[in-house]
């Protein structure tokens, strides 16, 4: 069996799993691996769609020695339903999983049978998969895609002066309109700037219809308040990097995040982010750079489809909230300089290059049996105790 991966997933799905699959396609693609693809099906929330299937015979094709499997565990079930014990015999079996709470479902755990380990994006996840693991949990981050900076930013930093300034944040019900907290980040922004017509909030939201009861709380709320906008359908990818070019901050104070696309997608443009400091977002936000929210760690309180009710996500701090708004735009030249860095910090460390040269060397160790060659012994060392930087004295 060839060295290369056999690379299983839903890249052609219009939702955030279909994307980061197609983004971790560029990454093989990058790392220049040997590598096949095979398409996956995926339900959308209002229909019904049939699964590819993976079976005997479909395995008895593959070239290469390792299959990644970039879906979560509780699809397993459907997508190796007419697999038999043996079937992954001469394989080497890799998962792509993301959870956004500090510990994986047991339903999940039981799934590592079919697995020699798993990859997921950030720290939170790793931590939250590792603790039931019995394999190696490796983490490998979501790619983040290269965006020219937006005309609004440039426009911004050369001094140009706008009639409003526009914060925005993105969501999808079914993602979890709770953990996404929409509710919260209106509730902070009316509190800052409720009578001021020169600083808006758009809120654009994805399968709306889902929720009756936000649906009827963003509809009283947009009536009550001409400074937010709410947008109730799905974009294309060009429309939404059309409402990214009219966005001067972006805000997610979310509960928690596996990872943060749209968080890397805002940042990636150069427009300064605002977010809640805790889970997946902080692989690539930093202090440095990002305006971190407060938060208190606290219970779910009910169970929801995917996650219990004593699962712990964040609660961000209204205070800081309400302060962070207010920071963003009475300082909102030092937040243009941080976003600058913050571009390119993740162009550099999260580039698909970069991320294709992990999966790479990943990969090649695992190829290799983990062998390990004695990289310290025989090198000449130039420097033995003694301080290299003197830093100009």
């Amino acid at each position: 069996m060839k060295k290369g991966v056999n690379f299983f997933g839903p890249y052609e799905a219009k939702d955030s799993i279909g994307r980061v699959a197609s983004l971790n396609i560029d990454c093989l693609e990058a790392s220049t691996l040997p590598f096949d693809v095979y398409l996956l099906s995926r339900p959308s929330p209002s229909q019904v769609v049939e699964y590819a299937t993976i079976d005997d015979r479909l395995l008895a094709s593959l070239k290469h020695k390792v299959n990644l499997f970039h879906f979560n565990a509780r699809r397993v079930p459907l997508y190796f339903s007419r697999l038999g014990e043996d079937s992954f015999n001469g394989f080497y079996n890799i998962g792509y999983w993301v959870h956004e709470m500090q510990s994986i479902p047991a339903q999940w755990a039981r799934q590592f049978e079919f697995f020699d380990e798993i990859w997921t994006p950030s720290s939170l996840c790793q931590a939250a998969i590792a603790r039931s693991a019995n394999i190696p949990v490796v983490k490998i981050p979501y790619p983040v895609e290269t965006h020219d900076m937006t005309l609004r930013m440039e426009a911004r930093r050369a001094g140009r002066h706008f009639d409003t300034f526009n914060f925005l944040t993105v969501f999808d019900v079914y993602s979890d309109a709770e953990r996404k907290n929409p509710l919260f980040t209106i509730r902070a922004f009316l509190d800052q700037y409720a009578n001021d017509e020169s600083v808006r909030l758009t809120v654009k939201v994805k399968n709306l219809e889902y929720d009756s009861l936000l649906s009827q709380k963003l509809g009283e709320i947009v009536r009550q308040h001409s400074n937010i906008e709410l947008i109730d359908r799905h974009f294309e990818a060009a429309e939404m990097a059309s409402l990214y070019d009219d966005t001067d901050v972006y805000v997610s104070l979310h509960r928690a995040e596996g990872f943060g696309l749209t968080i890397s997608d805002a940042m990636s443009r150069g427009i300064p982010v605002m977010v809640t400091g805790y889970s997946g977002n902080m692989e690539f936000c930093d202090a440095s750079d990002t305006c971190l929210v407060a938060y208190d760690l606290c219970r779910v309180g009910h169970n929801r489809p995917r996650y219990r009710s004593d699962d712990l996500w964040a609660e961000p701090s209204m205070d800081d909230a309400i302060r962070a708004f207010g920071d963003m735009v009475e300082n909102y030249g030092h937040w243009l300089k941080q976003a600058v860095h913050a571009r390119e910090r993740v162009a550099r460390d999260f580039s698909v290059a970069a991320v294709g040269q992990m999966m790479h060397e990943r990969i090649e160790l695992i190829n290799s049996n983990f062998a390990f060659a004695d990289d310290m012994t025989d090198r000449p060392i130039d420097v033995d105790v003694g301080i290299v930087n003197t830093y100009g004295f």
